[in-house]
């Protein structure tokens, strides 16, 4: 990973881009081992606590947040960047012939990429990256959510509106769009996707929650510039990574 990637990114927490002894364990405990039950209406497990978690709560919690919209557009054009070059990689090896590019450079409510095989648009992919867990979100937003689960954020507002328009309609289709987040928190790492059909039925049937609004938020007339409602997807209802190459091959 890039270093000057790492560097960038504001408020980064020690274990970012770096796997621990303990990855591969949370993945199971936190993710796999909870999926089937989730769908049967269990909530989801609390959090495991230990020496991770109290880290975790001391670093973001003491680590107030704060917007830079400038600098957020260039770390996150890094960060898709990254992706992007991964993506191919992977592309390269398991879907010969398929290739990822940016959606559109000019209407910015569509999907970030586009994947193509033989000239053929066959996918569209909106990328979300999830560094920092919303530690209190059962004490704010709802009591049945862990700071691990449910800090798949989405902005919630005009912009997830027009891109849902946009999604439905004939040149793109509700069926060829998902959603994908890049999730790195110190426990539970992995990419993992939403269909667009199920990410627009969380935003129907959930509450949103405004979070607070801190610096940088407001424009010079006051305004509030950036999106501060929010909802949260589930972790179990989200698909793992290599299963968006099965989707991509079924699709060639």
């Amino acid at each position: 990973m890039d270093k000057d990637l790492i560097n960038s990114v504001p408020a980064k927490h020690s274990r970012l881009f770096r796997k621990a002894p303990e990855t591969e364990g949370f993945y199971k405990t936190l993710y796999l081992d909870q999926i089937e039950v989730f769908n049967l209406g269990f909530a989801a497990k609390r959090r495991p606590g230990g020496k991770i978690c109290r880290t975790c709560a001391n670093f973001h919690l003491s680590t107030s947040k704060n917007i830079d919209k400038d600098e957020d557009v260039k770390v996150g054009k890094k960060l898709e960047d990254s992706f992007e070059e991964f993506f191919q990689f992977v592309l390269d090896k398991e879907c010969a012939g398929a290739t990822i590019e940016r959606a559109d450079l000019e209407n910015m409510h569509n999907p970030d990429f586009l994947i193509k095989y033989n000239k053929k648009s066959i996918m569209w992919m909106e990328l979300k990256v999830i560094f920092r867990p919303f530690i209190n979100i059962s004490k704010k937003a709802d009591r049945s959510y862990e700071c691990y689960s449910h800090s798949l954020t989405l902005d919630h507002g005009k912009k997830l509106n027009k891109q849902k328009e946009l999604v439905a309609s004939n040149n793109i289709g509700e069926n060829n769009c998902i959603y994908v987040y890049w999730y790195d928190l110190p426990c539970i790492k992995g990419i993992f996707w939403m269909p667009s059909t199920q990410v627009y039925r969380h935003q129907k049937s959930q509450v949103d929650y405004q979070r607070k609004i801190v610096d940088g938020d407001r424009n010079k007339q006051g305004g509030v510039r950036g999106a501060v409602n929010k909802i949260y997807l589930p972790l179990h209802e989200m698909n793992d990574f290599y299963s968006i190459l099965s989707v991509i091959k079924a699709k060639m």
